[in-house]
């Protein structure tokens, strides 16, 4: 054989190696029309279809290790099991060893370990677990600015980017030595901004629309645009669980009763979708407010019955306790208040609101007003008129502890803010604020963050300011935390 044919041969197995080589770097990463609509699935809740289609995929293709990391996650997060949790931290760590090991030159590389990382710490901040979380989301968050560096035009990273700035912009004042020392930087215009573009992504579009919706309702007042890109997105995506799942909580959180009601009403049954009892503590709420008992208490049991997590167990003996007492049935209301302290755990905002109430019952036996009940469940619904109905007879001074002045005044303040009477809102929640002073309760931050909204529509800044301020100022009630990050989201927004 001659030299030529030799060297012919020879460069003929090392392309054929080198191309080899390349087709197998390429398959790393492929999020082919397969893994897509696995995904696709996973946004609507239908996790077994989604496993079923992600099997067919090789277990080195980043993009499939990805999507079933994603789908054991939401399952982990909604059910709230501590044994299925742990089986998740060790499928994650066999998951991030085999993206590791793929081609450390693609994107995806970094991208798609950032995003396991932080769907792991949202399942550990949902059970308790804070410290692990915050330490997960470094992690997902030095992985992001690597990825920055070394492909500043690669737009995935924006999702999840987008999430952890708004998170670092809301971040009190006080606490932000601790984001500089840890090297943490952004804000909040910057995150949503961020999620906006990520929002555009044909197929990982809806995720970070989803988080961008959440934030703008829950971190940040909510406004008629927010209300307007809610409803289409509900629109766009009834066969999706997720999206009904925010549409009926945002209505809940925009007192919007009647939205939430027919929202929940397009929620699909079987098929594969999710099981999600949620949907039955939505359907309670909503009955609660609308002053029907039996049907609430029906749906809070059936809440109890299905659900095997932690999450409104507490809120929901609460919630069975105003039920009946409201109903005159105090013998059965008394019973249900007792199970708020053997149940559940304090790590929700209602549910340390329900413990809390529950502490205070056992020190004091004084049952609340009933007419100011009345008024609170009223106002969560939407409903101002019949809210200002419910108080119209209560006088403050018959009214036998300041803890009810200042909810009575907070409650007024609350009505007239949403009938468009700023005068007499401010006013009540001024007094509220007075009341409440050496309280241990939330009346005074939440007045305060009312009154920096109002003032804030009013273009007021300075008076705004000084609002959030003293919002933040309370060291110690149930609602800290949203009072805390809403107070200072709204510090940031007026400073840039």
């Amino acid at each position: 054989m001659s030299k030529n044919k030799l060297y012919q041969g020879f460069t003929l197995i090392v392309l054929f190696s080198v191309l080899q080589s390349m087709q197998i770097l390429a398959q790393d990463f492929d999020f082919n029309t397969n893994l897509q609509n696995a995904y696709a699935e996973i946004t609507k809740l239908r996790l077994t279809h989604a496993r079923q289609l992600s099997s067919k995929e090789s277990p080195n293709n980043g993009y499939k290790v990805w999507v079933d990391c994603l789908a054991d996650a939401v399952n982990v997060y909604a059910n709230e099991s501590e044994t299925e949790y742990e089986k998740l931290v060790d499928k994650i760590d066999d998951a991030l060893d085999v993206i590791e090991n793929l081609d450390t030159k693609a994107p995806q590389q970094r991208q798609l370990r950032a995003e396991i990382k932080f769907y792991l710490a949202l399942v550990q901040m949902k059970l308790g677990h804070e410290t692990k979380a915050g330490m997960t989301v470094i992690s997902a968050y030095k992985l992001l600015e690597e990825n920055k560096k070394l492909f500043p035009n690669y737009s995935a990273n924006n999702k999840i980017f987008g999430v952890i700035h708004v998170l670092i912009g809301s971040v009190p004042e006080n606490y932000r030595w601790i984001t500089k020392m840890l090297g943490l930087k952004g804000n909040i215009n910057q995150g949503i901004h961020e999620l906006e573009i990520a929002s555009q992504d044909k197929l990982t579009g809806f995720e970070a629309k989803f988080f961008k919706l959440f934030i703008q309702s829950y971190i940040l007042p909510i406004n008629d645009k927010v209300r307007t890109e809610v409803n289409d997105f509900v629109q766009k995506n009834t066969d999706s669980e997720l999206a009904l799942f925010l549409g009926v909580a945002i209505s809940e959180k925009d007192n919007k009763s009647d939205q939430a009601w027919k929202i929940s009403q397009k929620v699909p049954n079987g098929s594969g979708y999710l099981p999600l009892p949620i949907f039955d503590f939505y359907t309670a709420e909503i009955y609660l407010q609308k002053g029907n008992y039996d049907k609430a208490e029906s749906y809070y049991q059936a809440y109890l019955r299905k659900f095997k997590g932690h999450s409104f167990i507490k809120d929901s003996f609460y919630k069975l306790f105003i039920s009946n007492y409201l109903n005159g049935e105090n013998q059965q209301a008394i019973a249900f208040l007792q199970n708020i302290n053997q149940y559940g755990k304090k790590l929700s905002e209602s549910d340390k609101a329900a413990q809390k109430f529950y502490d205070n019952y056992n020190k004091t036996k004084q049952l609340p007003n009933k007419d100011l009940l009345q008024a609170r469940l009223a106002i969560d619904g939407g409903y101002y008129k019949e809210a200002l109905e419910n108080i119209k007879d209560i006088n403050e001074n018959a009214l036998s502890s300041n803890l009810d002045k200042a909810d009575f005044n907070f409650r007024k303040g609350k009505i007239y803010q949403n009938l468009g009477d700023s005068d007499q809102a401010i006013s009540s929640f001024e007094r509220s604020v007075t009341l409440a002073q050496n309280l241990d309760t939330h009346f005074g931050a939440s007045s305060s963050l009312q009154l920096g909204y109002i003032y804030q529509k009013k273009k007021d800044t300075k008076k705004a300011l000084l609002w959030f301020e003293k919002a933040l100022s309370y060291k110690k009630h149930e609602y800290k935390n949203s009072v805390d990050n809403k107070a200072q989201a709204a510090i940031t927004d007026n400073n840039n």
